[in-house]
């Protein structure tokens, strides 16, 4: 596989290099502890992606469990910082190294698209925002969606793309409503996503954007 243009490396990259800004901004102690971790990960990353293997390979390259196992370790210890939009960015950077080997466990990819996670659930609440509306969902656990489509409302079976968290009204949208729905509470799988693989042109366009 070349490595170079897997989408989940290239997103890995963009987390590390995401990072070493917002751990700026993250209200938290020994910050320059934090930035030598995330230059040395950045070091392992150049190892991973020009290593050339196969995804089955890579799960056991050292340097793909260095940074998933240091990613890991930084979400847990940033815990404890205050909880505002540059640690929610950082969370979700980091979440993303550390959710990398079952990424890789979908095998080879050839879409943007395919390197992200999506989740299906049931909209419990909605609230109106100033021409936009903020969607509780229930996908096994909690996440809050912002639109701008009043046709998403409480009771729909909704699929949601988890992209990178963006701040509407001061309220966090933590991923983007897909024009498709599942009779399923939880993630998709990769045969799932694929199946509303026509759906997902915006979601490739924006990780495309977040690439840049």
């Amino acid at each position: 596989m070349d490595t170079t243009k897997d989408f989940r490396i290239k997103i890995a990259e963009k987390a590390l290099s995401e990072l070493e800004k917002l751990i700026q901004a993250v209200k938290i102690q020994k910050r320059k502890d934090y930035l030598k971790e995330i230059r040395n990960l950045q070091s392992e990353m150049q190892i991973v992606k020009y290593s050339y293997m196969q995804p089955s390979e890579l799960l056991q390259l050292e340097s793909f469990q260095n940074i998933v196992t240091k990613a890991k370790e930084m979400r847990q210890s940033l815990k404890n910082a205050e909880k505002d939009f540059s640690w929610k960015q950082a969370d979700y950077w980091l979440e993303y190294l550390e959710y990398l080997p079952v990424l890789m466990e979908r095998g080879e990819i050839t879409k943007a698209y395919e390197a992200i996670r999506y989740f299906s659930g049931e909209i419990k609440t909605r609230q109106n925002l100033n021409k936009l509306w903020l969607c509780s969902v229930d996908c096994g656990f909690r996440m809050d969606v912002v639109t701008n489509s009043e046709e998403f409302k409480p009771g729909r079976m909704v699929v949601i793309s988890y992209l990178p968290p963006r701040m509407f009204e001061n309220v966090v949208s933590e991923g983007m409503f897909v024009d498709a729905s599942l009779d399923k509470t939880g993630e998709l799988n990769i045969e799932e996503i694929r199946k509303i693989s026509d759906k997902l042109g915006e979601v490739e366009s924006i990780i495309l954007e977040v690439l840049k």
